[in-house]
């Protein structure tokens, strides 16, 4: 499966505010102060890659939590 990502003239510049680590450490979340949200998937040899861009917030992502 390959994410696709559709912006326009300028891409997201995910200037991160808050980060939130899974227990399992398989997966960080980023949120940016323009809105945007990140999951990421971290391998055991700590490879870092994009697994989905979540958008429509329109404050800044402050605080992360699991529910």
């Amino acid at each position: 499966v390959l994410p696709i990502v559709l912006w326009g003239r300028k891409a997201p510049t995910h200037c991160i505010s808050t980060l939130l680590l899974m227990e399992d450490a398989s997966m960080i979340v980023t949120g940016c102060h323009d809105g945007q949200i990140c999951l990421w998937d971290l391998s055991l040899d700590l490879e870092v890659r994009l697994k989905a861009l979540l958008f429509g917030h329109t404050a800044s992502i402050t605080c992360l939590s699991k529910a």
